[in-house]
C-alpha cells in the first residue's frame, strides 16, 4: 500500500517538530516537512501532498484564506485542521473555507494518526465534540416537526428523497461511502451519486459543510445513546 504523503503546517515551531516526529515514526506516512502557514501554501502547490495537517493558530484571522489557497491549488489534497475544542464559533467560519476535517488538539497520539489515515484511506471525516455548539452558536433553534422530522428545507428548495435522508443521517455519524453501501445494501457508486445529489441540494461543497448545515437546519439528529442497564 502506498504511503500517505503528509505536509504539516503550523506557526509554532515546537508543534511542527512534534507532529513531524509523530508521523515520521508511522510506516503509513511519508512526511514531506513542517512549514509555517505561508510556506505551506508554496510547498503544497509544489509537492501536491495527499493530506495537509494544519495546526490552527489561536488568532484565526486570515487563516481561512490561506486554507482556501491551498485547496484551490491542490484540489486532490485533503486538508485536516487541528483546532481547540472550545473554539466553536470560529470553527464555523473555518469550515466554510473548504476544510475537509477538523480534529481537536487534545486528541491522543494514536487516535490522531488513525484519524488522518482513515480520512485518506476511507474518506471518513471528523468534527470536534463541540460541533453541536458550533452549528447552533447563533442561538437559532432547530426547526422540527412534533414527530422529530426536519421542518427545514434545503437551501435550494429541492427536497431530499427518503434514501438521501437515510444517507445524510449516516454521513452525520461519520460512516464512509463503503460502510453506507453495506448498511443500505446498495453499491458504493450509488452512494457516491446520492452524496453528490445531497451536496447539490444543500448548496454545500463538501461533506463536512453539508453535515454542519444539516445539523443547523434540523435535517439530522444526534445519534442516540442507549443504556445497557
Amino acid at each position: 500500500m502506498n504511503k500517505i504523503r503528509l505536509l504539516i503546517a503550523s506557526e509554532d515551531s515546537s508543534a511542527r517538530r512534534g507532529l513531524t516526529a509523530i508521523f515520521s515514526s508511522e510506516n503509513a506516512f511519508e512526511v514531506l516537512g513542517g512549514f509555517t502557514l505561508q510556506e505551506a501554501i508554496e510547498k503544497s502547490l509544489e509537492l501536491q501532498p495527499d493530506v495537509v495537517l494544519v495546526d490552527a493558530p489561536a488568532d484565526m484571522n486570515g487563516y481561512g484564506s490561506k486554507v482556501r489557497q491551498i485547496k484551490n491549488g491542490c484540489p486532490c489534497s485533503i486538508i485536516i485542521a487541528l483546532v481547540e475544542n472550545d473554539r466553536a464559533g470560529e470553527l464555523a467560519g473555518v469550515l466554510a473555507q473548504r476544510i475537509d476535517s477538523c480534529v481537536p488538539k487534545g486528541i491522543m497520539r494514536g487516535c490522531l494518526v488513525k484519524t488522518v489515515e482513515l480520512a485518506c484511506r476511507a474518506g471518513i471525516f471528523c468534527l470536534p465534540g463541540t460541533a453541536k455548539k458550533m452549528i447552533s452558536f447563533n442561538g437559532e433553534p432547530e426547526a422540527r416537526h412534533c414527530n422529530g422530522q426536519a421542518a427545514a428545507a434545503p437551501a435550494g428548495g429541492e427536497p431530499l428523497t427518503k434514501r438521501e435522508m437515510e444517507i445524510l443521517q449516516l454521513l452525520a455519524q461519520n460512516y464512509s461511502n463503503r460502510e453506507i453501501a453495506g448498511k443500505l445494501f446498495i453499491s458504493e457508486p450509488t452512494v457516491k451519486t446520492h452524496v453528490s445529489s445531497i451536496l447539490r441540494k444543500l448548496g454545500q461543497s463538501n461533506r463536512a459543510q453539508a453535515i454542519v448545515y444539516s445539523y443547523k437546519m434540523g435535517l439530522v439528529s444526534e445519534p442516540r445513546v442507549v443504556s445497557s442497564d
